[in-house]
């Protein structure tokens, strides 16, 4: 039984959203360096006091500055990825399904509940958006 994109896609939005995944829009990045800027330069006026001020100041000033920069999986699976780059994430899912080969949909539907199988489709998504997307799933 051959599983459309669709069908595969909607698994994988079921499951991302289930796991809550978000992905980091190069604002990790950004962050760590105003944070560590502002450590460095609190040490370097102040230091240790100075290190554990700027620290703290550039650690809340990141965070604010990064506030809503943060997407959830599902919303660039439904929203940013072109048809072909939803079709590639589809057959990287379909990989993984077609080691079983169901006869019926309630032995699929089976074998997805597994944990195991559950963990293969997330470390299969994970994969796809670094190596294809570029892009880092923080959850």
């Amino acid at each position: 039984m051959p599983i459309n994109t669709a069908e595969a896609l909607s698994l994988v939005t079921q499951i991302c959203e289930e796991e809550k995944l978000r992905v980091a829009v190069k604002e990790s990045v950004k962050g760590g360096f105003i944070a560590g800027g502002a450590t460095i330069l609190g040490g370097l006026f102040g230091g240790p006091i100075g290190l554990a001020i700027g620290g703290t100041l550039g650690g809340c000033t990141a965070a604010y500055l990064s506030q809503g920069k943060f997407k959830s999986v599902v919303s660039i699976i439904n929203n940013d990825l072109t048809g072909a780059q939803r079709e590639s994430l589809a057959n990287s899912v379909r990989g993984i399904f077609s080691e079983i080969g169901p006869a019926d949909y309630a032995a699929l539907t089976l074998y997805i509940a597994q944990p195991a199988v559950k963990e293969r489709i997330i470390q299969e998504v994970i994969g796809y958006f670094q190596s294809q997307l570029q892009m880092t799933i923080i959850d």
